[in-house]
């Protein structure tokens, strides 16, 4: 099966120096009209992470990071976050098998199944459809580089909090920590991402075999959507209880401020990336 195919940005493009991205801003005034709707597009992203982020934060206290947590949570939310807006097509139908694999063998298999189960069975399928479909070249070329550009960017932003919370009196709250990530990681990976992409071309990343790529990312995002299912869900059918458990519990509690700091700190980062003129890298 395959779908019709659209060639992808030229090498050249990508290979650009990163000291020339100022060539691609636009000198034009602001458009308040642009500048809200980049505000929205950037609210309703931070409203994805904030989840994310979350769970992996709590999974990452469980296992005993400490403050580390906020590295690891953040670099994983920001790669999977960039593969995700980054595959476009791929990433919304790894989204939805990944979805509908972890419901189907959450109510199948409740008492029977782990939650790396779940995980386990989405990735294989989702891979397995990456590996005999073929998608549109430019919904997962660039992905690599955009995958670099989330982990790296994520590890800096995680690390600050890291360093910085030890000297704060009390804990972050979940709506400082969010809006804080949302917006910084955001601007750095907007800013860097272009520099990143001409990495991964030297690296060769980009040279790999275009089904390899869409497997490997399909099953990397079913994976996270059904873990993500089953920690939304799988506390309210009792199963699976210890780490897993506890931290879904928590999530739970943190989610409401959590969100609410990915859309306000999501929000104010589009704006001021229109205001400030910088590029939209979705045509990466």
């Amino acid at each position: 099966m395959t779908f019709s195919q659209q060639p992808s940005s030229s090498c050249s493009e990508i290979a650009r120096p990163f000291g020339a991205s100022a060539s691609f801003r636009d000198t034009s005034p602001p458009n308040w009209r642009m500048a809200l709707l980049r505000g929205i597009v950037w609210g309703l992203i931070g409203m994805i992470y904030a989840p994310l982020f979350t769970g992996l934060a709590e999974l990452f206290q469980g296992l005993g990071f400490g403050h580390g947590s906020y590295i690891a949570a953040a670099a994983l939310a920001g790669g999977v976050g960039a593969a995700l807006y980054g595959a476009r097509e791929v990433a919304l139908i790894a989204t939805g098998i990944g979805v509908l694999v972890g419901v189907f063998v959450l109510m199948l298999f409740a008492e029977q199944i782990a939650v790396f189960h779940v995980v386990l069975v989405a990735a294989a399928v989702a891979g397995l459809v990456g590996l005999t479909v073929s998608f549109p070249a430019r919904c997962s070329r660039h992905v690599p580089g955009k995958t670099m550009a989330g982990l790296a960017t994520g590890a800096i932003c995680g690390g600050f909090l890291a360093v910085v919370e030890p000297f704060h009196p009390n804990p972050f709250s979940s709506f400082a920590v969010l809006a804080f990530l949302v917006s910084v990681n955001g601007v750095l990976y907007v800013s860097t991402v272009r520099w990143w992409l001409s990495v991964s071309h030297r690296l060769h990343c980009e040279s790999r075999p275009c089904y390899i790529i869409e497997s490997l990312v399909m099953a990397t995002l079913a994976g996270v959507a059904a873990g993500s299912v089953w920690m939304m869900i799988g506390p309210l059918i009792d199963v699976e209880a210890g780490l897993w458990q506890s931290a879904s519990a928590a999530m739970h509690d943190r989610i409401p401020m959590a969100i609410l700091g990915g859309l306000f700190g999501g929000a104010i980062a589009g704006m001021l990336l229109e205001f400030f003129r910088f590029s939209w890298v979705h045509d990466l």
